[in-house]
């Protein structure tokens, strides 16, 4: 196994793989400053375990990889003072600074954003130098989870890119909308040819951000106004699969009424429910609680109604089962 290869984290766990640049002559020190650094770990709740992979031939990078059972307790332990003072009390044995990638929970629901800079070639190391700055700031902001800087490859894609992850919609915009990242763009201004874009929400472009400097709307929105259009829309397509063709087998009748339904929320019934609800389905720092409430309060009073008007038509008008 190379220095930079690690075993894939373990189901429901977080890793964070540490590389660190030993000074040559200071193995036997290396191993016993690690070995308590090891036993601090294991003294944290959810630690499961580490491992120590030395490196190859010639080279001075040793990797450290910790175990934990999620990514809370595994960031305890990372921002621990415990750890704090062990790292300065090492810090003589190695040649530069730690560097470390933390793989978060694989049930963890992140919210990415992805930036592109156009970067002049003699510019890239001050280009290094500021991201270094914007990556140690965003760090302290809550919800933050990774940033990995990718390079150019040459004759594939020319641009500088930055994935960062935090763990929801409100931590990535509290980050974005930051006067400190305002102030330190603003240090950057001959780096502000960039691109910035975020993943999708989980309903795709039925949710469009409205503007791109803000995220998509919060999940728990996002599901309100899909139930929104899709229960009267299932019972709408239902009642009338059952009318106008009695004799269909279930199978066939599931498969026409699912292709319907999907095609019909796709291209008619979502945009539609995305424009009614226009005023609430924006980030929560743009619609302020009064907005969250007037929303729900709408969704859920159109549901309500919903389902009252289908029972009364089914029950009392047609008398269906």
């Amino acid at each position: 196994m190379s220095a930079t290869e690690t075993v894939g984290p373990k189901p429901s766990s977080a890793t964070v793989v540490i590389t660190e640049h030993l000074r040559p002559g200071r193995e036997a020190e290396f191993r016993k400053w690690q070995h308590g650094v090891d036993e601090a770990a294991a003294s944290f709740t959810g630690f499961l375990d580490t491992e120590v992979i030395p490196p190859l031939d010639a080279q001075t990078e040793w990797s450290v990889v910790y175990r934990f059972d999620g990514t809370a307790n595994l960031k305890r332990w990372l921002d621990s003072d415990t750890r704090r003072t062990l790292l300065e009390s090492g810090a003589d044995l190695f040649e530069k600074p730690q560097s470390q990638a933390v793989l978060p929970d694989k049930n963890d629901e992140v919210v990415t954003v992805v930036v592109s800079h156009k970067v002049a070639a003699d510019r890239e190391d001050d280009f290094l130098a500021w991201q270094q700055r914007i990556s140690q700031m965003e760090k302290a902001f809550p919800g933050f989870r990774t940033s990995e800087l990718h390079r150019p490859i040459p004759g594939v894609q020319n641009e500088w890119t930055i994935v960062n992850s935090f763990a929801s919609i409100e931590d990535l915009n509290r980050w974005l909308d930051s006067p400190e990242r305002a102030a330190i763009l603003a240090e950057g201004a001959d780096f502000s040819d960039f691109d910035l874009q975020r993943v999708a929400t989980p309903y795709g472009s039925w949710f469009p951000s409205s503007s791109g400097a803000q995220a998509g709307p919060p999940d728990w929105k996002t599901s309100l106004a899909v139930l929104c259009g899709l229960y009267p829309l299932v019972v709408l397509l239902t009642l009338g699969l059952t009318e106008l063709w009695p004799g269909a087998q279930l199978w066939i009748s599931l498969l026409v009424g699912n292709i319907l339904s999907v095609s019909l929320l796709t291209w008619v019934v979502m945009p539609i429910v995305t424009r009614a609800l226009a005023f609430w389905l924006e980030p929560q720092e743009r619609a302020g609680r009064r907005n969250d409430l007037i929303g729900l309060a709408a969704t859920v009073i159109f549901i309500v109604f919903a389902a009252t008007l289908f029972y009364l038509v089914t029950r009392v008008v047609w008398h269906l089962p």
